[in-house]
């Protein structure tokens, strides 16, 4: 170990490694380019020679170095300290170029024959590229480093409640340590410790002020647990993740556990109590599957109605049906998620949710609603509709004046003989089947027609219909039934077709229908 010449550094580590790599990150103003100027400083008053690459202009950086008390005109002269700033585009010029090898191979020489004992890249993210694989500019500048041979500082901009970067993780996985400046009061800042390969992670924070002809320097008056001192946001965030289905949603915990602290439970039975008064959480994360969207979206009107609840935010594993998405809103979550919209944008949806303070539906204006026909009841069970109720319903619904996407989804059991059939079962079986997998509260309709079950599926695409179709083909082969046969009408594609199941409807019973369900008396 050696020293940073940087108080907060060498008070919370004990000094930096030699020849390794040191991430510094922090929100605008916090003070990281003054600790790169004051770290080659050491380096030049050792007589040692110091490079840095900067995005600044020269001048902002003289003037920053003279309020510091640093002279870097002297061993820009002499040529101990070599200065490198950016070029206009140069992370999608890197990014695009077929051999970034070359651009590296040229910054070695623009830093001089003399290998530096310290370099300080301030920014970094210019290296990590604009556009082309994801790693490859860390990846390249981790291994320039590390042939280099300097003790490194290297920064990025980053906010105290805001993920690392996916781009970082080579540079992370490299570095000694980690760390993180953050603002306070009264021109008050801390470095605090994020990671570290050589010593204990603090817990507290190094408090410090940058001073005029005197650069960074400890700032001792402050006491340990002095509320009114402390850093104006903690991290990591904490996040309650209640999974709905019978074990955890792997891939939205593992995509969380990058940024956050996650705190993975069993969603509490509708009888149960809730239990999450007093708990120390950021915002509260529903992991739903394809069975378990209703039971979510109760569990979310149970959430909205408790006092002073954080945000709430659904996640699953694929795209909510749209109809579904907006009953999740007006029950009361913050935000959708899927982890198929990849990585980032779920990422950063989430901590943009997670930042913003929850918003009871009872303040959303103006208030929504859609005149849904729900599947009706028969004591305590769903019953399935007959044919002239479906009609009805369907009709109703293609009706209004831009109605709602939606797939028809018809089941019916192999004729008696055909291979890997059983016996003859009611169309009842079935039909319950069908209406345990579907979306009831959503607006999913089913009903038994002649000598098959329909299920209409409100606010469905073709491949949502799809995926609906081999979940129930699943369970009903699970009961050793047999097999069915599937056939699938999406709106408005499917009307032709749709519309020879209501034909020859008794006149009198016949529903008024509109053109897509009309029955020709000829």
């Amino acid at each position: 170990m050696i020293r940073s010449g940087l108080a907060p550094i060498d008070e919370a580590l004990g000094g930096v490694v030699p020849a390794r790599i040191h991430l510094l990150t922090g929100a605008l103003g916090t003070g990281k380019t003054a600790a790169c100027l004051q770290f080659i400083a050491t380096s030049l008053r050792a007589g040692e020679p110091a490079a840095m690459i900067t995005a600044d202009r020269g001048s902002d950086l003289k003037a920053l170095a003279l309020y510091l008390g640093i002279d870097i005109d002297a061993p820009l002269r002499s040529g101990l300290l070599q200065l490198v700033r950016y070029r206009p585009q140069f992370g999608a010029a890197l990014a695009a170029s077929r051999s970034p090898e070359r651009a590296y191979f040229d910054l070695r020489k623009m830093l001089g024959a003399e290998t530096p004992a310290r370099i300080a890249i301030d920014p970094l993210d210019p290296f990590l590229g604009d556009g082309g694989p994801v790693n490859a500019g860390s990846l390249a500048l981790v291994d320039f480093l590390d042939q280099l041979g300097a003790t490194s500082l290297l920064t990025h901009p980053s906010e105290p409640s805001a993920g690392f970067d996916r781009r970082l993780d080579p540079i992370i996985g490299r570095s000694v340590a980690v760390m993180r400046l953050e603002r306070g009061r009264e021109n008050v800042r801390f470095l605090r410790v994020l990671r570290s390969r050589v010593s204990d992670v603090p817990i507290a924070p190094v408090a410090f002020k940058v001073h005029r002809d005197g650069g960074i320097k400890s700032y001792p008056q402050i006491k340990e647990g002095a509320e009114s001192e402390q850093p104006l946001s903690r991290s990591p965030r904490r996040l309650l993740v209640l999974h709905t289905s019978d074990s955890p949603a792997n891939e939205v915990v593992d995509l969380m556990n990058r940024d956050y602290q996650t705190e993975v439970r069993r969603a509490p039975a509708p009888e149960d109590a809730l239990d999450i008064a007093g708990d120390d959480i950021d915002g509260i994360v529903l992991a739903v599957s394809h069975d378990t969207v209703a039971a979510a979206l109760s569990l979310v009107c149970r959430l909205n109605e408790q006092a002073d609840i954080v945000p709430i935010v659904v996640a699953a594993r694929f795209n909510l049906r749209s109809i579904d998405r907006a009953h999740a809103l007006r029950a009361g979550a913050d935000e959708i998620l899927a982890t198929d919209m990849g990585a980032p944008e779920f990422l950063q949806r989430l901590a943009a949710a997670i930042s913003r303070k929850h918003v009871p539906t009872a303040r959303i204006t103006p208030p929504y609603s859609d005149a849904l026909i729900l599947q009706p009841r028969r004591g305590f069970a769903h019953a399935p509709l007959s044919r002239d109720e479906f009609a009805s319903a369907l009709a109703s619904h293609v009706s209004q004046d831009n109605p709602t996407q939606y797939t028809v989804v018809t089941f019916a059991p192999m004729q008696a003989g055909t291979p890997g059939t059983s016996e003859f079962l009611p169309l009842r079986y079935l039909s319950d089947v069908v209406m345990r997998a579907s979306r009831i509260r959503s607006g999913d309709l089913t009903a038994v027609i002649d000598d098959c079950v329909a299920v209409y599926l409100h606010g469905a695409h073709q491949d949502q219909a799809a995926a609906f179709a081999d979940r129930v083909k699943k369970v009903w082969a699970g009961r050793r039934r047999g097999a069915l046969r599937i056939e699938s009408f999406p709106y408005p594609s499917g009307e032709p077709r749709l519309r020879t199941m209501f034909e020859g409807l008794d006149v009198k019973m016949r529903p008024k229908l509109p053109t897509m369900f009309e029955v020709s008396t000829s």
